[in-house]
């Protein structure tokens, strides 16, 4: 891992200058970086295909099994994320326990289409092995209308399953997993 300059924090340093950094920790460092991710705003087209960072990091600072993480090209927050341990993970996997939930994921609409989600998404691995060390798949879930971000995901690693999600009061979702690596 790499020194984020946030102790007590981990950080992981991937190609491209793209690191990503854990958000539940009061490191000094962490709250700056906490207050930017809050900056960060998606595409007009894709707020009702996800949540933003205002909404779901606080739904993750009371949740046990939510830890939400920055994006950082070359030390600038570009984008945020949550590791989920629950999540609906028992609904897409048949073995939830060895898996983790992508959730919240996005890329600043400012940043969008510079490969950023791709290296981020391949880069999840000592992230995910940090925060849930029997962890053998990470899943997500996409909805259908958003091929931009289908893209991202099949090109950072991640591969159809095969099962669709229908649990939530958006539209129905593909569901993709990738293997934890390392």
């Amino acid at each position: 891992m790499a020194d984020s300059g946030a102790a007590g924090a981990s950080a992981t340093a991937v190609a491209d200058g793209i690191e990503l950094i854990r958000l539940d920790s009061t490191a000094p460092r962490i709250a700056e970086l906490r207050a930017a991710v809050l900056r960060l705003r998606l595409a007009p087209g894709q707020r009702r295909l996800s949540g933003e960072a205002t909404t779901t990091l606080p739904r993750a600072d009371v949740d046990p099994n939510r830890f939400p993480f920055a994006v950082l090209r070359g030390g600038t927050p570009v984008g945020f994320g949550i590791i989920d341990l629950v999540g609906c993970l028992s609904e897409i996997t048949p073995d939830p326990e060895h898996a983790v939930l992508l959730r919240a994921f996005y890329i600043d609409a400012g940043w969008q289409c510079q490969g950023i989600g791709r290296a981020a998404c391949r880069a999840l691995d000592p992230l995910v092995r940090d925060i849930a060390p029997h962890a053998r798949e990470i899943l997500l879930t996409v909805h259908d209308p958003n091929p931009k971000a289908l893209r991202a995901y099949l090109a950072g690693g991640f591969e159809h399953t095969g099962r669709r999600y229908l649990g939530t009061e958006a539209r129905p979702q593909v569901v993709l997993r990738r293997p934890v690596r390392g």
